[in-house]
């Protein structure tokens, strides 16, 4: 017996020289802002600031917890082993491994893709104008997604719990659906659409060679975004136009039927925001889209859309502002092969996205018909700019992130000047889904300012005053373009408000 409590009371004294020890080191040891892993370059959260404010209005916790995260000591090692370790308790649908869902997906807090080293940026883009208009250049990082809520309202009920039952018949074989196949003139027909479902809230799904992040609203959520693009509507006053662009992601349509049904339903979301917005004109970019499945509008190893995929988006914005959009065969095309994005960065632990790396996809770039120049800035007073590219085909093959050719990735301000000769100019509101957009707005305004909310008005960030700044440079049109996941973002729809003075 005295044994058996000398033994415990050295384990004990071992496990309390460790916990003291790590929490030394947690303490002391240097943050890192830039992590490496797999040649794909992530920007870390730093340190928030305390202040009161942030305190009380539950924004430091939120940043801390992070910053927590992401400075953990030996992180990387240790979120390595806990995907090689749930790997094993991955689910797959009724076709063997056609299918796997890989459950308790956080996404990322981040501000998105980014510049992160500003001087390479300035010497690779400088002023350089090619004919077809100037681009972007950026060593930029990793994007964000936000992480899943785990709502239990519907549209119709709010404050029900929604849970259908899973579909049970087995996965038709999917053939080459899985690549977006030549336009036919045969409606596109989803391969999965009666697969087996397995019910997690925070998940992406595998499908073959297809990785897929699948948002789930809460509806009481949604409706204070809507609220937010009400109260910028209200602010800009008479003689400023605010639309609303919300797209569905891929989950709405390369999905087994259940994950877009019920509060996965996409549509109904969208239409549920729109349905609760005043002041603000609403662009149908969800029924463009779906016309066009059968083409290449969404990547298969990324979260975002395509710039084809964005290009339809334009011409929905583009009919509900009365403008013509350019005809897609007069735009200066090219590509870049070997793309391998988000889904594949957040799944790489796990044994089966493998399938992601062994089939990359390419992304393909529209130049801008009209001479067009940009500059990054860090705020409001504009006064440090940058050169960058609107779209940039001529990236080096060391960026990893080829999505970083549109607009440089997620800089806090953007400012793009054009020849187009309108006489006209737009603010853009957007999180990464709207960089590919961007770049086709320069046809139609001579002064695009591209601004992300994410950047501004926290507790360590800039201020920044969207109703002064939108009078002061006599802005036309304020364009707020997000996908499903910022729509469901309490942290982002705060930012929203914060541009306008709502708390």
């Amino acid at each position: 017996m005295r044994n058996m409590k000398k033994t415990y009371l050295i384990l004990l004294g071992v496990l309390l020289l460790w916990l003291v020890g790590f929490g030394l080191v947690a303490a002391l040891d240097r943050d890192e802002s830039i992590v490496v892993e797999d040649g794909h370059p992530t920007q870390l959260a730093q340190r928030p600031k305390f202040t009161l404010s942030s305190w009380f209005s539950g924004d430091y916790a939120s940043e801390y917890e992070s910053y927590y995260n992401d400075q953990f000591p030996g992180r990387s090692g240790l979120s390595s082993l806990n995907r090689q370790m749930n790997a094993f308790y991955t689910y797959s649908g009724g076709s063997g491994d056609s299918m796997v869902v890989i459950g308790n997906y956080q996404g990322s807090h981040g501000a998105g893709e980014r510049l992160d080293n500003v001087q390479d940026a300035l010497n690779q883009a400088g002023e350089t104008v090619n004919p077809s208009g100037p681009k972007d250049d950026d060593p930029g990082s990793v994007p964000d997604d936000p992480a899943l809520d785990n709502p239990q309202d519907t549209p119709d009920n709010p404050g029900s719990t929604d849970n259908p039952e899973a579909s049970d018949p087995a996965v038709p074989d999917p053939g080459t659906a899985d690549t977006p196949p030549e336009q036919t003139d045969q409606p596109w027909e989803n391969p999965y659409e009666n697969a087996d479902a397995f019910v997690t809230d925070n998940a992406i799904l595998i499908l073959d060679n297809r990785a897929i992040e699948v948002p789930y609203s809460t509806y009481s959520v949604v409706a204070s975004y809507a609220q937010a693009v009400s109260n910028i509507a209200a602010a800009m006053g008479e003689g400023v136009t605010t639309y609303s662009l919300i797209t569905p992601n891929q989950a709405q349509f390369y999905t087994p039927e259940f994950y877009h049904t019920g509060n996965y339903d996409q549509k109904a979301a969208i239409d549920y925001a729109y349905q609760n917005m005043t002041g603000v004109k609403t662009v149908d970019a969800y029924d463009k889209i779906a016309q066009h499945l059968d083409e290449y509008v969404y990547f298969r190893t990324d979260h975002h859309w395509t710039a084809l995929g964005a290009y339809y988006a334009y011409t929905a914005f583009c009919e509900t502002a009365g403008l013509e959009a350019v005809p897609l065969d007069q735009f200066q095309t090219g590509r870049y092969e070997g793309f391998v994005g988000t889904m594949y960065n957040y799944t790489k632990g796990y044994a089966q996205s493998q399938v992601l790396l062994d089939n990359p996809d390419y992304v393909d770039y529209y130049l801008p018909i009209v001479e067009s120049h940009a500059r990054y800035f860090s705020d409001a007073s504009m006064t440090d700019g940058i050169a960058i590219y609107v779209v940039n085909d001529e990236m080096s093959d060391s960026v990893g992130n080829k999505y970083l050719c549109f607009i440089s990735g997620d800089t806090p301000l953007c400012r793009i000047t054009t020849a187009a000769g309108t006489g006209r100019s737009c603010v853009v509101l957007k999180e990464s889904y709207g960089n590919a957009f961007v770049p086709f707005l320069t046809s139609h305004y001579d002064t695009i300012y591209v601004i992300d909310p994410r950047e501004f008005n926290g507790s360590n960030d800039p201020s920044f005053d969207l109703t002064t700044f939108v009078a002061e440079h006599e802005v036309n049109d304020v364009i707020v373009i997000n996908y499903p996941f910022k729509i469901n973002d309490t942290t982002f729809i705060s930012r929203l408000n914060r541009l306008v003075g709502v708390n």
